[in-house]
């Protein structure tokens, strides 16, 4: 399935304009197998928030406390991705900085219309995708992303905040915000 949806990907002719856009790749992608399961140890894992923190400790800048903070919602042990490869920024797109979460909406769509495409097929991750996406990078190439700008992520925490996430001079740390708060740091990465 993950070879069939390769194919699928790289004929999309949107896709096919972002790697052709010079000012678009002078931002910085990733292609990233996503996986709902992975194996450690020769034991099938779920990819989801808990497991990573247990396998991943030395990637967190501290597994304590995103533990009490999120344990008790719902995508700590839920959220998994779906088996796809994903083209990801790297880092936030430098339009979407300093906005909140609709006006990072706005954004997404101009985005999406550039590259003629819907809003639809490019996308603001969930935290387990933006979280993977960064331990897979750093385990693959050594390499933080998210070390210079915080991704808004689509999970939402509790009733009103969405999660965030970044690589800090730590490790991953993971926040929350509120909807129409903005940060010059925070914006959103796209996800293909």
């Amino acid at each position: 399935r993950l070879e069939r949806r390769w194919q699928q990907k790289m004929r999309d002719p949107s896709v096919r304009l972002l790697i052709q856009d010079e000012d678009a790749m002078e931002h910085g992608y990733a292609l990233i197998p996503r996986l709902p399961r992975y194996f450690r140890g020769g034991q099938s894992v779920p990819t989801n928030l808990v497991n990573l923190l247990r396998n991943f400790p030395q990637l967190f800048d501290n597994v304590s406390q995103v533990i009490s903070k999120y344990r008790q919602e719902q995508f700590f042990v839920r959220e998994t991705p779906e088996l796809d490869w994903a083209i990801v920024a790297v880092e936030v797109l430098p339009e979407s900085q300093g906005r909140n979460y609709m006006e990072q909406k706005t954004i997404i769509k101009q985005y999406a219309q550039k590259y003629q495409t819907i809003e639809r097929r490019v996308q603001r991750r969930q935290l387990i995708d933006a979280l993977y996406d960064s331990v897979v990078v750093n385990a693959i190439t050594k390499e933080q992303i998210l070390s210079k700008s915080v991704d808004l992520t689509e999970t939402k925490v509790g009733t009103k905040n969405f999660a965030c996430l970044n690589f800090g001079d730590k490790g991953i740390r993971i926040n929350d915000v509120a909807r129409q708060q903005s940060h010059q740091q925070m914006g959103i990465c796209p996800s293909w």
